[in-house]
């Protein structure tokens, strides 16, 4: 089916990722606020018209990245967390948003942090895992049941995000796996009393 679609559709197709493309590398190199949409078209050689007929803003322009991130976090990190314990499953889950940012790249996280982008405010399927996870914590007794779990995720997310925001500034000179674990243990001992180290 998707063969089929890509013969019916290939200008279009090379249309739309030559526009991401374009957008992205404007991005990197000014930053999200530097990179127009006029600018875009202008590198990617298409109208503003042509523009709007694939994205509709360019905060649309980042769906595309988070795409195979709300994938993995939706299917294949369930599938590594199922019936394991609330601590494991905790780690497993830092350790993979870790490495997300890692193959993600520094210089693709420095237009991400940023206050125009949507994608930051939804709940995405890693929020949902993540919940997911959280609830289990309850469940086995060690995270509090006097903190929802939105807002207990909620906080997760303030950290991972924060220590990466961190990391960007400091141009990647620490370990950042490492680091996310070791200020999620932090925010686990101060809830709990829970020892995250195992």
């Amino acid at each position: 089916m998707a063969e089929a679609k890509h013969r019916h559709y290939p200008k279009s197709q090379k249309t739309r990722q030559r526009i991401l493309t374009s957008a992205l590398t404007l991005m990197k190199n000014q930053g999200y606020q530097g990179a127009t949409i006029r600018g875009i078209c202008k590198k990617a050689g298409v109208s503003p018209a042509s523009f709007y007929s694939y994205f509709k803003s360019k905060s649309d322009l980042l769906q595309d990245i988070y795409a195979e991130s709300d994938s993995f976090f939706s299917t294949e990190m369930v599938s590594l967390i199922e019936n394991r314990p609330f601590l494991d499953q905790l780690r497993s889950y830092v350790q993979a948003y870790a490495d997300l940012n890692l193959q993600t790249g520094i210089d693709m996280m420095r237009v991400l942090y940023n206050p125009e982008n949507v994608w930051f405010s939804r709940e995405r399927p890693m929020q949902k895992t993540l919940a997911a996870i959280v609830k289990n914590g309850q469940k086995e007794g060690v995270l509090p049941q006097t903190l929802s779990a939105q807002e207990l995720v909620r906080n997760i997310f303030v950290i991972l995000r924060g220590v990466c925001y961190d990391w960007c500034v400091y141009d990647g000179d620490y370990d950042l796996p490492e680091a996310m674990l070791r200020h999620v243990g932090y925010f686990l001992w101060g809830v709990s009393g829970q020892n995250f180290g195992g």
